[in-house]
Order: C-alpha cells, then structure tokens, then sequence
C-alpha cells in the first residue's frame, strides 16, 4: 500500500516478495528504472492476461436444421477484459449453494481453463507452470510479467524468504535443491525488499478478549480471520457487530451486499432464521481448516454473491444475466432498475467492441513475442533456382537500440531504452539467419523491423541503422468469421488487410495470422 512509483528504486537492485496481483505488477514496473529485479514467488500462479480472446463456432446447418460438419465451421472472435471471462454463469440464478471447497479432479478442471487462457507463453518462460494440478491455482493478472521474465529483464525464484542474513543477503528457503544439497538458497546485492505479502488483521488492538473469542479471531490469518455467518455477522454472540470485507479478496459488490444485510438484520427488515446462521458458522468454520486452501475464501465468487443476494433480496433481484454463459456484474444486484440496465447496456456494447477487430493488434503482439525459428524459399523463376534462408527471430518488446543518437518520441527523449509511456511499447522484430546460396556458398545475414500497434491498427516499419525508418505495412483486423483450418490441432486464422502506398509501391494485400 506504500509503493507509489518506480523512481525511488532508479538503478537499484530490488527483491519483490510476493506471487499474486500486486507483487506482479510492482516487479514490472520497478523494472522499468531499477538495474535488478528479483521477483521471489513462494508459489506459481497462472499469470493471466487483461484481455482475453474468446472463439465461438458458427456451426453451419443444413435445410432441416442439422449442424454440418466441422469443415464447414466458421469462428467468430470475442476480445473481452479478463473478468467478462472469468465470471460467467455455470448454472442460472441462484447458482447456489456456493462452492467451497475444490476436490482434485475440480482443481484440474481449473487449471486446464486457466491453461487455455495463457497459452504456452507461461510454459516457456523462466516462471513456468504450477506443477501439482490436483491442489487449487493460484492466479495474477499481467500483461508484462511473463515477457519480462523470458527478456530476462526480472529474475524469477521460486521459494519462500525466510530471513535476512548479518551480511545482508536474502535467504530463500528453494523448492529447488541447491548445489550444495540444502534447500536454502542465498541472494545477495540487494538494495531493497518490497513485501507484497497481504495484510495481517490488528482486531485485538480495540475489541475485547470476550469478542475476540465468540469470533474465533486468528490474528495470524490472513485468509480468514473470523468466522462469521457469510463472513458478516455473528448475531447470537454479537448481535449489534456485523463486519464487511473482512476476508482475503473481497469484491466491492460483496461488500455492499454485506453492509446492506448487516443494516437489515439489525433493523429488522431481515429476518435470518437460527438454522440458517448456525449452518453458514460451520461452512465458515469448513472454509477457515479447509486443506489445501484456495487462493481465497470466496473463489466462487458468483456462487457467494447470489447467496447473499437471495438472503437479502428474496429473489427480487438480480433481473438481468441469469441464465447459464451469462456474464455476473456487481451493477446487477442493485435495487435500482435504472443502474442495472446501464450497466446491461454498456456490457453489449462491450461485447460489440470485441467483435470489431480493433483490440486484435494488442492480442497478436502479446502472442507473438519471443522466439521463433523461421525458414524461407527463394525461387528464381527464369532458372529455377532455389535459395535459401533460415534462422531465428527474436520479437522483444523491452529492446535497446543500436544507435548513440538520441531522439524525440511523442515529447520524451530517449537513448539506448526504448520509453513510451505515452502507449503500449513496439516490437523489435530480430531476425538472425543463414542466406544459402548453394551448398557451399553461405553468408550470415539479419533485418529488423518495429511492429506498433496504432489504435486498431498494427503498424509495421522498417528498421536501418538502428532507427525507425519508413513504413512498411500497415495491418487492420477485419470483423469477419475466420476460417476453421480445415480441423487440424483446432486453429483458426484472423483475417487482415493493408491497403496503403509504402515509398513507390502500392499494397493492397490481404494476410492471415
């Protein structure tokens, strides 16, 4: 809660302790300034993208109504952010009672949909994948972390710190045996530590030891600290106390459900019956011991708001997204018809806007980076000859540029880093190869280009001499069905144009990612 910028740590070697959402995101960005960074995660999570795209078939049918077959299939693409994806109906209204605990085979249902999410990206990276699939993910959420790590921009350990020695250094307790056999690993040069680590309850500072014992309080617990009739009330024990938020990962639209119940029971416009408060006491208590845990209490979130919408609302609402696939808002479970067909309305529309192909270029450039082999034929058509080039390229976003010059972009002078803060960074396309003229003639050879995305376009330009030179393609992602290809491992092709003139030449082509 304290970290406020990257600057404090300019040229600095700086540990990041933590494995989920802000320990992620503060690494990325202090590595923006700092010389080092280690990121020391106890645990690997799925490190899951902003946005997301989602691919439905449009199964063709014939006169009678009977789907075609799969070479038939057309797809479509919807580029949505990552909670639209994530919190979708399972069941229609109320998808109740809430699930609390994952057995095995549930916990590997899991991780394969969180697996389909990112891709192979984490796999080849130096985090890598969680490796006990029958135990719940964990999961983060960034755009950077992954390429950062495979740019070997940020160091990855995984282990837990268990302390700091006289000298200074970090010392890990490794899920990997160290050289010398021992399971403790040293780190040392390290200026700064930042501890993303949660926050620990200080409840004993201001209630009594008789309260602090009806609610059962762990002050070293930061999954759950209390236990609570749907982590919110205590009502035979503590009948004028209620409490909001007060477990790990709690949502703004749980948290005003529970003030709204908490404000109900005690005026009495809630009526909850003994039966239904000593049964939510033990599904806490069963949440509180569960083992292994989840990442946290409520990981069914829809689950655990519609329980409280129904204690609360007695099925009056929510009225709209109750049906199976449907996305869940918090907006939803207002009183205030007017809010929840805004927020029904903006939700369409951002559906529509994931279907108009302008979110494709970020999608593709996250894809993309790293690298890759390549191989090449070039045909002489009067004589037939065959040459060849082969290789490998590199697509980085976080490069240095090979010129001394500096140079203004968008008002910020640069050097040897690339910085835009302005938007998303470009691509360096690297390419390193081998031009075979014939067997025994052979030179080594390479090229580059800049790859920026351009609102809805990718933008595609020659590099010389180390700097930006002229534009060479310019690629626009169109909102047409893609092809199924021809049912081979399930891919499926984005269809872009170019259509612009490139010094003397004019382009008018059309490619498929």
């Amino acid at each position: 809660s304290t970290y406020q910028s990257n600057q404090p740590f300019k040229d600095k070697s700086v540990a990041i302790v933590g494995a989920s959402f802000s320990a992620l995101e503060i690494a990325a960005d202090v590595s923006k300034s700092a010389a080092r960074v280690v990121s020391i995660l106890p645990s690997v999570p799925w490190v899951l993208p902003r946005w997301v795209p989602i691919i439905e078939l449009l199964r063709n049918k014939d006169e009678e109504g009977n789907i075609a077959s799969k070479n038939n299939e057309d797809a479509t693409v919807t580029i949505l952010p990552i909670d639209l994806v994530l919190y979708q109906r399972t069941k229609a209204y109320p998808q109740i009672p809430e699930t609390t605990f994952l057995d095995p085979e549930s916990c590997r249902t899991r991780h394969k949909n969180l697996q389909s999410m990112v891709g192979s990206k984490q796999l080849h990276s130096p985090l890598g994948e969680p490796a006990n699939w029958d135990e719940p993910p964990f999961v983060a959420i960034s755009d950077e972390f992954l390429d950062l790590t495979r740019e070997q921009k940020i160091e990855v350990v995984n282990g837990r710190l268990s302390g700091i020695d006289d000298a200074g250094n970090l010392q890990i307790e490794s899920k990997q045996q160290c050289r010398d056999g021992s399971d403790l690993m040293s780190i040392d040069d390290i200026d700064h530590v930042i501890c993303c680590t949660g926050f620990i309850s200080n409840l004993e500072s201001f209630l009594s030891p008789q309260i602090i014992d009806a609610l059962e309080y762990d002050s070293e617990d930061s999954f759950s600290p209390l236990t609570l009739a749907w982590d919110t009330l205590h009502p035979s024990s503590l009948p004028n106390m209620a409490f909001c938020g007060m477990y790990r990962g709690p949502y703004m639209g749980i948290v005003e459900l529970q003030a709204r119940i908490a404000a109900g029971v005690m005026n009495g416009s809630v009526s909850i019956s003994c039966e239904e408060v000593k049964s939510a006491l033990e599904i806490s208590r069963s949440i509180r011991t569960a083992t292994p845990k989840a990442q946290f209490p409520h990981f069914d979130y829809i689950g655990y708001i519609d329980t409280l919408a129904k204690l609360f609302y007695d099925d009056c609402y929510p009225i709209f997204n109750v049906n199976i696939g449907d996305v869940v808002l918090p907006s939803f479970y207002q009183a205030n018809e007017e809010i929840s067909e805004k927020s029904k309305q903006e939700l369409e529309t951002e559906f529509l806007r994931g279907q108009d192909g302008s979110r494709m270029p970020n999608i593709v450039l996250q894809s993309i980076l790293g690298k890759w082999s390549f191989e090449r034929y070039i045909m002489h058509l009067q004589t037939n000859k065959v040459e060849r080039v082969y290789g490998t390229v590199n697509y980085s976003k976080y490069f240095e540029r090979t010129s001394n010059d500096e140079e203004e972009i968008d008002g910020d002078l640069v050097g040897h880093i690339f910085k835009h803060p302005a938007k998303e960074r470009p691509v360096l396309y690297r390419e390193d190869g081998v031009y075979e003229l014939s067997p025994t003639q052979k030179f080594d050879v390479f090229r580059e280009y800049e790859y920026e995305c351009n609102k809805d376009v990718l933008d595609i330009f020659f590099v010389e001499g180390g700097k930006r030179a002229h534009l060479f393609l310019s690629l626009k992602f169109v909102p047409e069905t893609l092809s199924w290809n021809g049912g081979h491992n399930g891919e499926y092709w984005v269809k872009a144009t170019s259509d612009h003139l490139c010094i003397k030449d004019l382009y008018n082509a059309t490619f498929r990612v």
